[in-house]
């Protein structure tokens, strides 16, 4: 079962990585690294969470 929490973070991800993607097209590395910075972070604290469920 998908918590909101889980759910919240998924949207987030998938928003976060759409822009990276975006920022990266138009020549943007500078935005698209932080970006991919938060990705990481953010699949780092997503996966520490699913260990402890």
């Amino acid at each position: 079962m998908i918590t909101r929490k889980s759910e919240e973070s998924m949207r987030t991800l998938a928003m976060l990585r759409y822009q990276a993607e975006h920022y990266r097209t138009v020549g943007r590395g500078s935005v698209s690294q932080q970006l991919d910075a938060k990705i990481r972070r953010l699949v780092k604290e997503m996966n520490a969470g699913a260990v402890k469920s």
